[in-house]
């Protein structure tokens, strides 16, 4: 508690706070800064602490197609980008640059291109992130708008002793489980020292996040700037139109930068480094950024007979396992062996003792999902929103795959597609696993039945005048 109350104390300036009040020999002009720059100076006036905001990676792209770096070629409210002139550029633009060049194809005439919808589906890991930080933040000290925050080492020091406590909590944590288990004595298991150690190593984790994201404090002349920078936003929201494209106003770039939620930007990747699934919609009537809440849990998608049917087979196997170690353990051949090698039969009896309580995950495991199976042969949940994204699961991690498996991807052919809905009643967006042959189209209004549990939907059909056209035949996934 004492290291969780120190650690507030710093990241909000409250300890170690020493702004210089020197004035930059030369400030740059607001229509001079870079797009990344200025959104890391406006997102820094709140609190004095500079974080990168998510859509300055997207405002240096659209900068870079003001400039002439890249081609934008714009179909809806998609953009398909191709590479021209990369000589000059700086640092941080470079990096867009290198990421980009790794997600072009080759088309048949042989331009290298990518659109915005590969990009914003495919973000960058943390490592490119941390470097794209830095860039930015070199950058904007050679501008004199932010400076290194001081007595950074604080918050370094906190995480290492958090990281410290908490490592050695969970080591002895699973020490004592090891001992309680190998004894089979439930009485010598501590649950204090784990506990302690995952909380130490939570607190060490955030310590060292807030480290990364708040290295930089608004100098006094890039306080001053931010203020223009504000003035600036008020101006921009007049100055861009709903029908500009990412190429057709020079003030796009710093749109974005801003914050300013505009349909241009839906041409414009956008970009989570957190790795938080963001989109636009226009739903609620106004355009604004949602986060997708993707909160997976295992078996989802998984038929209410196919998971009764699984749990009552994991049941059954479980207890097959343990009449056999039973058996086993009540032969002639175990009493003969004690007999003739009293030491060797200790060693037998903790061995099958180890497995009898091995099984007793399967029978827990299996009967709660027979359960949760049961439940959702009568339990339902209604949600009614609006269709903003439909595309295909990724299945390149082994739990994108597992979930692919569960909702019974491939398994009579037809597809399972992610269908993304901005719920009513700000209820923000959710993503649902739906049979392809069900998936409204984008811009339906649709109403979603899902089993309460195990979240397979049931049903997913328009719902009053969408201007989608109608499904003729509602699938219902079985």
């Amino acid at each position: 508690m004492l290291v969780r109350v120190v650690w507030w104390l710093v990241a909000r300036d409250r300890m170690f706070l020493r702004v210089s009040n020197a004035s930059a020999t030369q400030q740059p002009d607001v229509g001079d800064c870079p797009p990344a720059v200025a959104a890391l100076a406006l997102s820094g006036a709140d609190g004095g602490a500079c974080f990168l905001l998510d859509q300055a990676a997207s405002a240096a792209i659209a900068n870079l197609v003001t400039q002439g770096v890249l081609a934008a070629q714009v179909h809806n409210d998609d953009a398909l980008f191709s590479l021209r002139n990369v000589d000059d550029v700086s640092v941080d633009d470079a990096l867009l640059i290198r990421m980009l060049r790794t997600r072009m194809t080759r088309t048949a005439d042989g331009t290298e291109v990518v659109d915005s919808g590969t990009i914003a589906h495919h973000q960058p890991n943390a490592l490119w992130w941390l470097r794209y930080r830095r860039a930015v933040t070199l950058r904007a000290r050679e501008l004199g708008v932010t400076q290194a925050r001081p007595k950074m080492q604080t918050l370094l020091v906190l995480a290492a002793i958090a990281a410290i406590v908490g490592i050695t909590g969970v080591v002895v944590g699973l020490l004592a489980f090891v001992r309680a288990f190998s004894d089979l004595d439930p009485l010598r298991l501590d649950l204090w020292w784990p506990l302690v150690g995952v909380i130490a190593l939570r607190v060490s984790s955030d310590a060292f996040r807030t480290a990364v994201e708040r290295s930089d404090l608004l100098s006094t002349a890039g306080r001053n700037y931010t203020m223009r920078l504000a003035h600036r936003r008020d101006q921009l929201v007049n100055a861009i139109s709903s029908g500009d494209g990412v190429g057709g106003s020079a003030d796009v770039a710093a749109a974005t930068a801003a914050g300013i939620q505009t349909r241009v930007t839906r041409q414009i990747p956008l970009y989570s480094a957190h790795h938080e699934r963001l989109i636009w919609s226009d739903h609620s009537g106004s355009l604004r950024l949602v986060r997708v809440r993707r909160d997976w849990r295992p078996g989802e998608g998984t038929r209410a007979s196919s998971a009764i049917t699984g749990g009552l087979f994991t049941i059954a196997i479980a207890i097959i396992v343990r009449r056999v170690e039973h058996a086993v353990s009540a032969s002639d051949l175990s009493t003969s062996l004690a007999l003739d090698s009293p030491s060797a039969v200790s060693n037998v009896e903790q061995l099958l003792s180890l497995i009898r309580q091995l099984t007793l995950v399967p029978l827990v495991g299996g009967s709660c999902l027979a359960l949760a199976g049961v439940i959702d042969l009568f339990a339902t949940t209604t949600f009614s929103g609006k269709v903003i994204d439909v595309q295909l699961p990724e299945t390149h991690h082994l739990a994108q795959r597992a979930r692919a498996f569960f909702a019974g991807a491939g398994h009579d052919g037809i597809a399972v597609v992610e269908v993304t809905v901005d719920l009513d009643d700000a209820g923000g967006a959710r993503t649902f696993l739906v049979d392809a042959r069900a998936a409204a189209p984008i811009g339906a209004e649709v109403s979603v039945e899902q089993t309460l549990l195990l979240r397979r939907v049931r049903s997913i059909a328009p719902r009053g005048r969408s201007g989608a056209e109608p499904i003729s035949t509602p699938t219902i996934v079985a």
